[in-house]
């Protein structure tokens, strides 16, 4: 369970790396935040953090360089995922991105009791 927590985490991550830039947003969100300067560093600083979450969450399951390795290789095809869907479904893409923080948090939970 947390290695999918992980692997959703790294997603979260890239989607929050990928709105940083308020123009890649839907239209009613970009709006908004176009007006707002703090939120391409808010949206960076939470994505490292959703990185770094994404990290540790599967050191619990493998260590050494595992560890590092499979959230990385995650974000790099959550990455492509996302761009290449982002412009067909955007609502897929972004409703999952919307999805992960409860996601990561029950699977957390769920995995760190059965695990």
């Amino acid at each position: 369970m947390v290695e999918a927590a992980s692997v959703l985490s790294a997603y979260l991550a890239f989607a929050l790396l990928h709105g940083a830039r308020p123009e890649r947003l839907p239209l009613r969100i970009s709006a908004r935040l176009r007006a707002r300067r703090a939120w391409r560093a808010v949206a960076r600083v939470l994505a490292a953090a959703a990185f770094s979450l994404s990290v540790w969450l599967w050191s619990r399951a493998e260590a050494g360089a595992a560890a590092f390795l499979v959230p990385f290789a995650a974000l790099l095809v959550a990455a492509s995922a996302f761009v290449l869907l982002a412009p067909v479904w955007p609502r897929a893409v972004w409703g999952l991105a919307l999805l992960c923080p409860p996601a990561i948090v029950a699977l957390s939970l769920f995995g760190a009791r059965h695990g």
